[in-house]
């Protein structure tokens, strides 16, 4: 099973790529925070982004509740993070999730502390792009397109830059 915290989702169906992530994993899970976040509240604020989510609801975006001992584990780290995010590591708790897609940093090495796989917004295109459901050229556009939305340092987009074109050098080959 594959979770997903929110950015993930906004980030891709901004810039137009939501679509990978059926391709790579066929479904996703989101806890209800999650959910409350991304399309209750997107649509509340009007972000096209969240129509765009709403309609893979239930398609291969999939909506789970935390069981009651795992809203106790989700509540403990919501006093360090976010909602979205607490609720997503204690879903993979729940789960036996076998990766959590985020981006943020702290919530990432909480989640790698309690022995998951984490896999960020730049780290799904890459996945992507090594098994050829995006072209390189597709992939250095959305690396850039990402910096547009998202707080990615300059030597974040070169090294993710750098290694698509490690790869499209292997692919000319």
């Amino acid at each position: 099973m594959i979770i997903s915290n929110s950015s993930p989702l906004i980030l891709l169906a901004k810039i137009s790529k939501l679509n990978i992530l059926e391709k790579l994993h066929k479904k996703i899970t989101i806890p209800y925070a999650v959910y409350n976040e991304v399309i209750i509240n997107g649509k509340n604020e009007n972000y096209s982004d969240a129509a765009l989510i709403e309609k893979s609801i239930n398609e291969f975006i999939f909506v789970k509740h935390l069981n009651q001992g795992y809203k106790t584990e989700s509540e403990k780290l919501s006093n360090i993070i976010g909602s979205g995010e607490s609720e997503a590591i204690a879903l993979c708790i729940q789960e036996k999730a076998e990766l959590l897609l985020i981006d943020n940093f702290e919530p990432r090495k909480i989640a790698q502390s309690k022995g998951m796989k984490c896999r960020s917004t730049p780290g799904i295109l890459l996945e992507a792009l090594k098994k050829n459901i995006i072209s390189s050229e597709e992939y250095e556009s959305g690396i850039k397109d990402l910096s547009k939305y998202a707080w990615l340092s300059g030597d974040v987009v070169a090294h993710f830059l750098y290694i698509g074109y490690k790869i499209k050098q292997g692919e000319s080959k």
